[in-house]
């Protein structure tokens, strides 16, 4: 039944999935963890809504997936299983910079305006850093973009440099102004941590090996397929293989953990799992797993 219903992409479809997450928050804001409703409660609904605009315009702009429901169905099921959904307005509209970013180096597919896309994602880039600096890990997936997808050429490697230091030069200058130099430096004060406590958790330790697990299987079998096969999707696959090595080795950087920095690792992890369930043959292992995933995002937040 779930392999029928989402196996299409319909505007029904993505409704009820907004539907799905709505149900989510409400439950994480209001029985879960109840919450004091304020504006920052409020505005992080939209902001929400424009995440899942950008993810599912790069998926369906670039291919990576089919035409199918599944990937925007697991991600937002993967954000049912955050330990909470009442987050900062800040943090996601760092994930909105992030997707811009995405958007641009995985367009490049197409080698239209490729110096434009270049720049835009060095600037978005930049930008991200400027919040977030342990994003700068995300420069080896725009220079592993321009190689699958581009050539390496003075131009192509010079053009996202000068887009990512333009924010940063800009920001230096405002300090430089004002003079609080000591603020800029900080930035690049990045702190190597091995500190994964946080997710000792039973919370976590499910949530993380039921998705882990299915990457795996996914990437496993999906992988071969791909590679044999001569066109330009095996170009694409290999940027979210590295996409998800990325965000992953992300989390290194990051010295406080909240849950909030798995959302970087949903994006490649949905996407490639989507891949897999899509070429699934036999429906009952499709909804098997998709039932799996839906029971383990209500069952996690009453286990301690």
């Amino acid at each position: 039944m779930l392999a029928n219903f989402f196996s299409k992409s319909k505007p029904v479809n993505f409704i009820l999935i907004i539907v799905l997450f709505l149900i989510y928050y409400v439950l994480d804001n209001f029985i879960y963890r109840p919450v004091t409703i304020n504006l920052e409660v409020l505005v992080s609904i939209p902001l929400f809504l424009g995440i899942f605009f950008l993810y599912i315009f790069i998926i369906t702009k670039n291919r990576l997936t089919k035409d199918d429901s599944y990937a925007f169905l697991l991600f937002v099921v993967g954000l049912g299983c955050l330990p909470q959904l009442n987050v900062a307005y800040i943090v996601l509209v760092k994930y909105i910079m992030l997707f811009l970013f995405l958007r641009r180096i995985y367009s490049l597919r197409t080698l239209k305006s490729v110096y434009e896309k270049l720049f835009d994602s060095g600037l978005w880039l930049g930008v991200l850093f400027l919040i977030s600096p342990e994003h700068v890990l995300y420069l080896f997936l725009l220079f592993a973009a321009v190689l699958l997808f581009v050539k390496i050429t003075f131009r192509t490697i010079v053009i996202p440099i000068l887009g990512f230091l333009t924010p940063i030069f800009l920001f230096f200058t405002y300090h430089f102004y004002v003079e609080t130099l000591a603020d800029f430096y900080q930035i690049f004060d990045i702190k190597y941590t091995l500190d994964f406590n946080i997710y000792n958790a039973s919370f976590y330790v499910i949530s993380l090996a039921t998705f882990g697990l299915i990457t795996f299987i996914s990437i496993v079998l999906r992988s071969g397929r791909i590679f044999s096969v001569s066109n330009r999707f095996k170009r694409s696959w290999s940027l979210l293989l590295l996409h998800l090595l990325v965000a992953f080795s992300s989390l290194f950087l990051i010295e406080v953990k909240d849950g909030t920095e798995l959302i970087a690792i949903l994006i490649p992890s949905t996407i490639l799992i989507a891949n897999w369930i899509q070429s699934v043959e036999r429906k009952i292992i499709v909804n098997v797993v998709l039932l799996l995933f839906l029971v383990i995002s209500f069952a996690v937040h009453f286990i301690a």
